[in-house]
């Protein structure tokens, strides 16, 4: 792994608790100040399976940092541990590659001017072909974070039979008080809850514009992150007539998130692009009615549009206000989608079926 993360760290635990798995995690750096601002914790809690490089994994350290890594399977991201993916490659050593849908950078590069990205995704694609045919020829497998990156990597030329899913599951989030300040700021209004960094490519403008559209005077907005934009969405607020129904929390520290979702009761990602976005899982583990758009990885499997939310299109005020205006018409839906996130959540979407997911499919693909 790169870093710690919250997300990851539950899916490791449910791994160790198991008696047929034996876990060893080695991750590139600590966390980074970058994701500290954002409610992450600075410091990481270091368990006894998991070990720093405190430098770069090369084969000429690997015996230091797992000794008897012959012998083991190997999860990796080929960008992140380009040595050692040689290195097994040349010692015929069992390993797979992990990621989220590549495209962040051209998605970065293009200012997160969706119909662009969404021309020139297929030619980025097509160059990575390289990589492809690495993945194709000597990993065991892909897991890709869902049908985002599986068509992705099917683009790439990797086979399909090589590719699995494999999310993002964090631990379900435990039921709380509701943020005393979410609370007093909706004054019996309905609560619209987005959490994660006030930014472009978060697509809060489209949140902004959607909401503004929607006209509904029984709903507020609450925006939970920490503000990239140097006050640009406050003041696009008050430009768009919302600026009374718009509450900018700030960030908030990831052990207390729960109480801002369970001051909501309907939860939007409206994301430009997401390799996948947890924090869709963490509002569906308690029962929030989730919108999230097509570019956001967990929307294709979180979300089961019109059973437990919607889907909407991408950087489009439109499709997004269109969603959010059926909860508005209909004021028991937004329940009833929570009724529903959470029980699919319960089925699909635990740290203990994420990695019974992963061991079925390593045992698959070792056999073949």
């Amino acid at each position: 792994m790169n870093i710690p993360s919250h997300y990851q760290s539950d899916l490791f635990e449910a791994m160790v608790a198991r008696e047929d798995v034996d876990l060893r995690v080695v991750y590139l750096h600590g966390a980074s100040a970058e994701r500290a601002t954002e409610g992450w914790r600075d410091t990481h809690l270091q368990q006894p399976f998991e070990t720093f490089t405190r430098g770069r994994a090369t084969p000429a350290n690997l015996d230091g940092l797992v000794p008897d890594w012959r012998d083991r399977i190997h999860l990796l991201g080929i960008h992140f541990f380009p040595e050692l993916v040689s290195w097994f490659c040349e010692q015929r050593i069992p390993w797979c590659h992990w990621s989220e849908v590549p495209g962040i950078r051209l998605a970065e590069l293009v200012g997160f001017r969706m119909p662009l990205y969404r021309l020139l995704n297929p030619l980025m694609l097509a160059l990575k072909r390289r990589d492809g045919r690495l993945l194709g020829r000597h990993a065991l497998g892909v897991f890709g974070q869902g049908r985002l990156a599986h068509r992705a990597f099917r683009t790439m030329g990797v086979p399909d039979q090589r590719i699995a899913d494999l999310y993002y599951s964090p631990a379900p989030l435990q039921r709380h008080d509701p943020a005393a300040d979410v609370a007093r700021f909706a004054a019996g209004r309905k609560v619209i809850l987005s959490v994660g960094a006030l930014c472009r490519r978060k697509g809060i403008d489209v949140l902004l514009k959607a909401f503004a559209r929607l006209d509904a005077p029984g709903w507020c907005l609450v925006l939970c992150g920490l503000d990239r934009a140097n006050g640009a969405y406050r003041r696009l607020a008050a430009k768009l007539g919302v600026a009374e129904r718009v509450l900018f929390l700030g960030a908030y520290p990831s052990d207390r998130i729960a109480e801002v979702y369970a001051a909501a009761d309907l939860f939007v990602l409206a994301s430009r692009f997401d390799g996948w976005g947890a924090v869709v899982n963490e509002a569906a583990s308690l029962g929030l009615a989730l919108v999230a758009t097509d570019l956001c990885g967990a929307a294709w499997h979180v979300v089961e549009d019109g059973v437990d939310g919607y889907r909407v299109r991408a950087a489009s005020p439109g499709s997004l206000m269109q969603a959010l205006r059926r909860y508005v018409d209909d004021p028991e839906l937004a329940a009833r989608h929570g009724r529903a996130a959470r029980l699919r959540y319960e089925e699909h979407f635990t740290p203990a079926t994420n990695a019974d997911r992963l061991v079925r499919q390593l045992a698959l693909w070792s056999a073949r």
